[in-house]
This record gives C-alpha cells, sequence and structure tokens, in this order.
C-alpha cells in the first residue's frame, strides 16, 4: 500500500500531526508525509516530534517530511526553511536535516520553485541551479553525517536532466530523486521515458494521474481519477519496482504553449520522440469534458486509494 501526503487528506492543511497520523490510519494507508517538520511541531520542539514518531509508531504508520523550497537565488521563496535557520538557509537545512534525523526521517522532499520562477524571475533559471547545487554541497557535511538524503521532486519548474545534472555535482549519496510523473508532462516529457532516466536516483514515489488536452495556442495538463490518466502506472512501477510511494493530489492545471513560437524558444530542450508522445495524448484525449472538478483534488481520493493498490 502506499502513504499519503498531509495536504491530500481531507481537510488534511488544517489536522493537527496526531489528527493527521490518526486520519492516515483509518484510510488503511500505510504513512503518512508531512508537509514541513513545522506541520509537527510550529516551534520545532524536539520532544513534540518525538511525540509525534512515537505516535505514528504506535500506528504502524511510516513518517516523512517535506523540506521545503530551496533555493538562495530567490530567498523568499524558502521562507520555512530561512526560519528555522535564523535567517541564514544553510542552517536552516542543517537545523532540519538534524530534527529530522531525530526522529528517524532521513529522506525529506524539496523543490525549487514554481513554472514562474524559470522563466520569469529577475535571477536567470540557471543561476537558480547554480545557487541550489552550491548550498547542497555546503550542507553535504552534515547530510552524510545524519546518513541522509535530501530527494528533488520531479517538479513543473524542472526537466529530468537538470535533476540528474545536479545529482551528479551534489552527489547521490546526498540527493536523490522523489519521481512524481504528472509533473514531468509539464515540461514536455513522457513519464514513462522520464522515470527511466532518473530511475537509478529514484528513492520515492508520487501516485496520481492526468490528461493532456488542447486548448488555444497549445495544450493543457489536467488532473485525472487514477488510472483514468495518461500515466502508464503499471509500466513505471515495474521500472522503479518497490519504491516507497506517496499519494498526493495535486491541483494546479499547467498550460504549454506548444504553438507559439516564442514560448519554445525559452524551453529546454525538448526530445522530439517524447514531445510526440505528449501531443499524442493531448490528440487521444480530443475534446472530451476535463475527467473530474479540477477544484476539488480532494475527491480524487477514494478511488486513488481503491486504485493504489493495484499498482503498488
Amino acid at each position: 500500500m502506499a502513504g499519503i501526503v498531509k495536504s491530500s487528506l481531507p481537510n488534511g492543511r488544517n489536522l493537527s500531526a496526531v489528527a493527521a497520523l490518526h486520519a492516515a490510519a483509518d484510510l488503511g494507508v500505510d504513512g503518512l508525509l508531512f508537509n514541513s517538520l513545522f506541520d509537527c511541531s510550529s516551534t520545532l520542539d524536539p520532544a513534540e516530534l518525538a511525540m509525534v514518531r512515537a505516535e505514528a509508531d504506535r500506528l504502524g504508520l511510516r513518517i516523512s517530511s517535506i523540506l521545503g523550497i530551496v533555493n538562495p537565488a530567490l530567498p523568499a521563496r524558502s521562507g520555512p526553511i530561512v526560519e528555522a535557520g535564523l535567517g541564514n538557509m544553510q542552517a536552516g537545512i542543517e537545523r532540519l536535516t538534524r530534527l529530522a534525523a531525530g526522529i528517524g526521517i532521513h529522506d525529506m522532499i524539496f523543490t525549487i520553485g514554481t513554472i514562474e520562477d524559470r522563466f520569469e524571475a529577475e535571477v536567470s533559471w540557471a543561476a537558480q541551479l547554480d545557487g541550489v547545487a552550491d548550498i547542497l554541497e555546503r550542507c553535504r557535511p552534515v547530510l552524510r553525517e545524519c546518513g541522509s538524503q535530501l530527494l528533488l521532486k520531479t517538479h513543473e519548474e524542472i526537466t529530468t536532466l537538470e535533476i540528474l545534472v545536479l545529482v551528479e555535482r551534489v552527489g547521490a549519496d546526498v540527493l536523490g530523486v522523489a519521481f512524481d510523473p504528472v509533473n514531468v508532462l509539464c515540461r514536455l516529457e513522457d513519464p514513462v521515458t522520464a522515470a527511466q532516466r532518473v530511475a537509478p536516483h529514484v528513492v520515492q514515489v508520487f501516485v496520481d494521474d492526468a490528461v493532456v488536452r488542447f486548448q488555444e495556442n497549445g495544450i493543457r495538463r489536467f488532473l485525472a481519477p487514477l488510472g483514468q490518466g495518461f500515466v502508464d502506472w503499471r509500466l513505471i512501477r515495474s521500472i522503479l519496482p518497490g519504491r516507497p510511494t506517496w499519494i498526493e493530489m495535486h491541483a494546479g492545471q499547467f498550460a504549454m504553449a506548444v504553438f507559439d513560437k516564442e514560448w519554445l524558444r525559452r524551453q529546454p530542450p525538448i526530445a522530439l520522440e517524447e514531445f510526440a508522445s505528449v501531443m499524442a495524448m493531448a490528440a487521444e484525449f480530443g475534446p472530451r469534458e476535463v475527467p473530474c472538478d479540477q477544484n476539488a483534488p480532494v475527491a480524487r481520493l477514494e478511488r486513488a486509494l481503491a486504485q493504489c493498490a493495484l499498482i503498488t
């Protein structure tokens, strides 16, 4: 079975850590991914964190946590991490790493930003990636000391090729991948090919589904009930067997202006075969209505729980 992201629980963002653990247990999942260590203790009190760990153990649930956004070039994006470090992002990462390790979490997940950060920020995307690599290199001694590894999530703003470059630069012992296939569609990558590309470094997997539909000047990714979209989960699981899995009910509907020359010019290199694969998805979907209410992501949860057992 899979675990679940706290924010994907019904009313999950408003639940206390203990209430979220009980809600997860009631759903029959095997774990809970907190959206932040601050979800476990607003003051990062080690005693409160230990209490959450103890309750998870009592309920038989594995737990992990999202670190947050790591982007020294845009520090406002990394507010909670900077707060944890009393104004210093590196100190925040190192403190959170040690606190997480203290309750048995050695695999925190992070992202770099948003699509807007890639294309609209005053700081170039290349400079943002360099900043991320630099700070992770400086955190490497603490990560190794704690026996911990940060996991960079395949998110809508970053390509899997860029992730591989970061892993090679920082070191695979301290930087791994959390594979989220519905997001690679936003970079015009085929989910199965992307899984093959990053497979040696994938530590955790996020489960959801999506469709692609034509719209004026391009295509748009919409979320879909699990098993009703274009993510070939059976094939992906054969590529990534045995990885811990998290159910996440995504919410974003991202547009890709694939018929706009200027938009295409600003994209990273796109493999023709993968571009064709994504376009074929849109052609197959055709003019059908979007398969679910995009404003109610948790409404897809019941089907996700039922279908997840078939692919994990």
